[in-house]
């Protein structure tokens, strides 16, 4: 994420009248990484800083929405759809509810 595409994201959100649709940064921040942001003046609503405040080992991952109600999506500079992953198994989430 940079400055530059927070401004867009807002004037996005704004031209189609979500202007009540809050802006929240996440992804391997630091005190640095946030004034960048404040400088450049993008119109953050907050930050997430998890992995910067936790006393525990991060394990930094990014989980992606690749496909919603069967149409495929993402997010910008991603690939939509989903991807192929030969070594996950599917998970019977009914067997494992009652289990």
């Amino acid at each position: 994420m940079t400055p530059d595409l927070v401004h867009e994201v807002r004037a996005r959100l704004d031209q189609s009248d979500y202007q009540h649709v809050k802006i929240t940064v996440s992804g391997g921040l630091t005190p640095d990484r946030i004034g960048y942001f404040k400088e450049a003046g993008a119109p953050v609503d907050s930050y997430a800083v998890g992995s910067y405040i936790s006393g525990a080992t991060p394990i930094d991952f990014t989980g992606d929405i690749k496909e919603i109600d069967g149409r495929p999506i993402a997010k910008r500079g991603r690939i939509p759809g989903v991807t192929e992953a030969p070594r996950l198994k599917p998970v019977n989430l009914a067997a494992y509810r009652e289990g």
